[in-house]
């Protein structure tokens, strides 16, 4: 019986093996992949003579505007600190507004949930174009798509990205992502950041330089 235990559980143990193996072998496909769509990119950048450069701040958030017609931050860094109009103001790696006043210590950021919000973006994996507006509330609305993309929802969620249109923000920051069953309006976005607990950001700044 005690012999039949230990084969039972060798087995187990080598079919545990032999699934991490095949895992650990797709992920290193995937690295791989990854790599070379880095490069790529690089390539192609450079083929256009394109090279974004980015510089960031860490700022500390002082105050939070909370009202239905604006959603603003303030943070604690200023002109002094080399902080502009029209920075990008992330939680982490996902875009949550942008530099609309800058004084000499402080600065206030307009969020992307705000009615006067309005970015160029992608919709994910449908490659479709729209332009991502604030509602005044805690998500967003996707609007003046090319396409209908409600007939182009195949999968269970479309990831929101920026586009990078109007040389405003890089491409490819993620924003948030719209449920394909969501009991919020038609097009609203989920953003990735909660805007109410925000204490840290980073103010970022992107240039577009020619590559030699």
């Amino acid at each position: 019986k005690n012999l039949n235990i230990k084969f039972n559980e060798h087995f187990e143990y080598y079919d545990k093996f032999k699934k991490n193996e095949l895992e650990l072998k797709n992920l290193r496909k995937k690295q791989l992949s990854n790599k070379f769509l880095i490069l790529e990119n690089k390539k192609l950048r450079e083929l256009i003579n394109e090279s974004i450069q980015s510089k960031e701040i860490y700022a500390k958030v002082l105050v939070d505007k909370n009202s239905p017609y604006l959603k603003s931050i303030i943070l604690n860094k200023g002109s002094r600190d080399n902080v502009k109009l029209g920075m990008a103001v992330a939680d982490d790696s996902y875009l949550v507004g942008k530099i609309i006043e800058v004084n000499y210590t402080n600065s206030r950021a307009l969020l992307l949930s705000d009615l006067n919000s309005k970015i160029p973006v992608l919709l994910e994996p449908q490659d479709l174009l729209a332009v991502l507006s604030g509602t005044g509330k805690n998500f967003g609305r996707i609007e003046y798509t090319k396409e209908e993309y409600s007939s182009e929802i195949k999968h269970e969620k479309v990831i929101v990205y920026t586009s990078g249109y109007g040389g405003l923000f890089k491409s490819g920051m993620p924003v948030g992502q719209i449920l394909e069953n969501d009991t919020k309006e038609k097009g609203a976005v989920n953003f990735f950041s909660d805007f109410g607990q925000l204490e840290y950001v980073r103010i970022i700044s992107f240039e577009t330089k020619e590559v030699n």
